[in-house]
């Protein structure tokens, strides 16, 4: 009844307050929406990258390379301690260790589990060594590193775009390109296929070096949105480029399959000018 009341009370006011409020609401409602829209539009690029990875609740599989000595012994070396002057430094001995990862290797997870981590809360993830022991491909996963499981994704999943060549070598797989490492510069390849059968997404980070696994890592992180822009959520393949004397921070794009549309290119020229290093002068040409 008290609800009637309002409302007639509304109606009855004069036209150009009922106007006034309604206009008022309007924009409260715009102020309180355009914030999410704003997060919305900026964020959907990546989840288009990632797809159901960045969406659905589910486990990552991240394969690294796990290594080991035939006796499974270490040494470390830390600080005499108690610490005293003209002290050395005391090595020690850690026995029956199981396995091993690189530093390199590491720090490219690190780096993927922060943008995953940032992207879906929802996900669960485990580790596992290089060695491909699963058969059903049911996980969505990452392979890190230059290992088995990231030569098994390359041949195995669809589209085949670009094969690693033994020693150190990146081949397109659609077109005459070769990258090898050269004059000071390492290659990361960023990869996203799926499984033929199962359809779950596998992605392949790896560097024909240590310092181009982290690269394109990194660069995959900090310029996930760009990427989305030009990829969409098709499947694709990125080689990055890294001078070994700047870093990683350095990587740039250097090729990128399928090739985007002339209209993305076009409509998003500066950020494509940004991740191949145009607007900074640092195109590679070897």
């Amino acid at each position: 009844m008290r609800s009637l009341l309002v409302l007639a009370s509304i109606v009855s006011w004069p036209p150009d307050l009922t106007t006034v409020l309604l206009a008022v609401a309007v924009l409260l409602v715009l102020a309180l929406a355009w914030p999410m829209l704003l997060r919305w539009n900026r964020e959907r690029p990546i989840r288009q990258l990632l797809g159901r990875v960045a969406t659905e609740t589910g486990a990552i599989t991240c394969f690294v390379r796990g290594m080991f000595v035939p006796a499974n012994e270490f040494f470390s070396r830390a600080p005499e301690y108690p610490p005293r002057p003209g002290g050395g430094v005391t090595v020690h001995k850690w026995a029956n260790i199981p396995e091993v990862h690189s530093a390199s290797d590491v720090r490219a997870l690190a780096q993927l589990l922060q943008l995953l981590a940032a992207t879906n809360h929802r996900l669960t993830f485990s580790c596992q060594s290089g060695d491909w022991t699963r058969q059903s491909w049911n996980d969505d996963a990452f392979a890190i590193g230059p290992h088995y499981a990231s030569q098994l994704t390359l041949d195995t999943c669809e589209p085949r775009l670009v094969t690693f060549r033994y020693p150190a070598a990146f081949r397109s797989l659609v077109s005459q390109d070769v990258f090898e490492t050269r004059a000071g510069w390492d290659y990361g390849l960023i990869y996203k296929g799926e499984h033929p059968a199962t359809h779950r997404a596998c992605w392949v980070v790896m560097g024909l070096g240590d310092l181009g696994t982290e690269a394109a890592a990194w660069f995959l992180r900090v310029n996930a949105r760009m990427l989305g822009l030009f990829t969409g959520s098709r499947p694709f393949a990125a080689i990055v480029a890294v001078d070994s004397k700047r870093g990683r921070d350095a990587a740039i794009l250097r090729w990128l399959q399928p090739k985007p549309s002339w209209w993305r290119r076009f409509l998003y020229r500066r950020r494509w000018q940004q991740l191949r290093g145009e607007a900074e002068g640092r195109v590679v040409t070897t």
